[in-house]
């Protein structure tokens, strides 16, 4: 018996290793560590879940907001409180400590963990894991289902990939909601759009705004005459596009000209009076906050885009 007892307990010992081995880490306690990768393939070892958390990007930004308590936030990017580019402007005052794209700044803070998006200079990047600091990199998206990629990877890093889940399934409810509300809209009824800024057509094929049209049912004007991501249109082009509805930024960041002077420009063009959207005034502004964002957010620029397009069927 006593033989057996001790066998026994060997046994258990070695379940117990093997569990260990083959488990996910359990990040709810602050005693076992855990590891995560990056998006460039850099492994991080983090001791516990990080409560000294920077980001440099906005996206990160908004996606952070969603997963951790402000009191894990030890800084946002100086953009995180302008509610002309930021979602979660209010929230953001919360967070005292801004940051921008400064080594010097960022190592003086010491944050157990950074976040910042793959266009960042490689400089600074390597500059800060030089200095100690454990950088995540994370890949810009560029479609809807880049987005809830980046959030999952970002709610493990933070150790909270249930709230991360989370945020993706109110994504989906949300765009289900809205693909829903367009069921009725036909292949051969769907409206054409092009997105105008204050320096012409953008959001050609390839880019975020492209996936946008797609879940809102529309065609892309830019995409539809050749127009890539990065480009912007010609006047021709956009005339060749022949769109049924215009999207207009909201804002000019550069403080040069006036949105609502440009808005009258297009709508008095001569190029542009033979366009449908013209004749039947439909020329909304939306906000870029809805449109340019990298977060779960984008899904309230697919709602816009879809209402300017079809009111009629569109939830409000």
């Amino acid at each position: 018996m006593k033989k057996l007892f001790i066998i026994g307990i060997l046994l258990g010992g070695i379940l117990l290793l093997v569990n260990g081995c083959t488990s996910k880490p359990q990040l709810n306690t602050s005693t076992v560590g855990y590891e995560v990768k990056d998006s460039q393939g850099y492994v991080l070892k983090l001791p516990k879940k990080p409560s000294r958390i920077v980001s440099l990007s906005l996206g990160a930004d908004e996606i952070l907001l969603g997963l951790v308590s402000k009191e894990r936030i030890l800084a946002l990017t100086y953009l995180a409180d302008d509610p002309s580019i930021s979602n979660v402007a209010e929230q953001a005052k919360l967070i005292p400590k801004k940051v921008k794209g400064n080594a010097e700044s960022i190592i003086a803070l010491q944050p157990d963990l950074l976040f910042i998006a793959d266009w960042q200079p490689v400089e600074l990047i390597q500059i800060l894991r030089e200095a100690g600091i454990p950088v995540y990199v994370y890949k810009t998206p560029q479609t809807i289902e880049d987005v809830k990629v980046v959030i999952h990877d970002i709610a493990h890093a933070v150790g909270e990939e249930q709230l991360g889940q989370q945020l993706v399934t109110q994504m989906e409810e949300q765009l289900l909601i809205v693909q829903k509300s367009l069921e009725k809209v036909s292949p051969a009824e769907r409206k054409t759009v092009v997105l105008f800024s204050l320096m012409g057509g953008i959001g050609g094929k390839g880019s975020l705004f492209d996936d946008i049209c797609q879940y809102a049912c529309v065609v892309n004007g830019a995409s539809k005459v050749g127009v890539r991501k990065h480009e912007f249109m010609s006047k021709e082009q956009v005339v060749e596009a022949k769109p049924d509805v215009l999207i207009m930024s909201m804002e000019d960041y550069t403080g040069k000209r006036d949105v609502n002077q440009f808005k009258r420009e297009i709508q008095t063009d001569p190029a542009f009076q033979t366009l449908p959207a013209i004749k039947e005034q439909q020329l909304f502004m939306i906000p870029d906050t809805h449109l340019t964002c990298t977060s779960q957010y984008i899904v309230q620029g697919v709602a816009d885009v879809a209402k300017a397009a079809y009111p009629q069927y569109s939830k409000p």
